[in-house]
């Protein structure tokens, strides 16, 4: 399975690496780890998504 969403990312020119470095930086900015440590509570409703 993953073979195909390889060949997909591919196919649609996307750069596997930066849509990976783009999702962790969005991850830290909404589960920063100094109040995220530890909670199992998911993120905020009131802060904006990073785009």
């Amino acid at each position: 399975m993953t073979i195909y969403l390889v060949r997909l990312a591919d196919v649609l020119g996307t750069d596997l690496l930066a849509a990976a470095a783009d999702k962790l930086a969005d991850s830290a900015v909404r589960y920063p780890v100094e109040r995220s440590r530890g909670s199992a509570a998911k993120a905020p409703r009131d802060r904006p998504r990073v785009p």
